[in-house]
């Protein structure tokens, strides 16, 4: 975040829409994504005056795994009018070198074989 007087340039982030029963990129669960609106603001007191570099992100909720995803298919998503999501759209940002338990939602690394808070097996 940039302020000058009362004058700022900043990124804000906003989870527009959770896609439920979308199979993870990462891990192959069956899980959801939560769709992220990211861009950069030039604000005067607070409020936006104006906003550029638009970027959506699907971020997994089994592991945590964070994909970009282009600006068309983002915004069709955004509007309700795309449903599903394909592999080849997914851009790898940052995927997670973790596993998370089923049962209590620790993350654990990928070589445990059972969860050091509650025990379960986790392969």
């Amino acid at each position: 975040m940039f302020f000058i007087g009362i004058l700022g340039i900043e990124d804000r982030r906003k989870t527009v829409k959770v896609i439920q029963n979308s199979v993870c990129k990462a891990c192959n669960r069956l899980s959801s994504y939560e769709l992220i609106k990211e861009n950069t603001v030039f604000h005067l007191f607070f409020i936006p005056i104006f906003k550029w570099n638009k970027r959506y992100y699907l971020v997994s909720r089994c592991c945590n795994s964070i994909f970009q995803i282009p600006i068309e298919i983002g915004e069709e998503i955004e509007n309700s009018k795309r449903q599903t999501i394909q592999d080849d759209d997914l851009e790898d940002v940052h995927i997670n070198s973790s596993e998370v338990c089923i049962n209590c939602g620790l993350n654990i690394e990928k070589s445990f074989q059972y969860c050091p808070r509650c025990g379960s097996r986790l392969k």
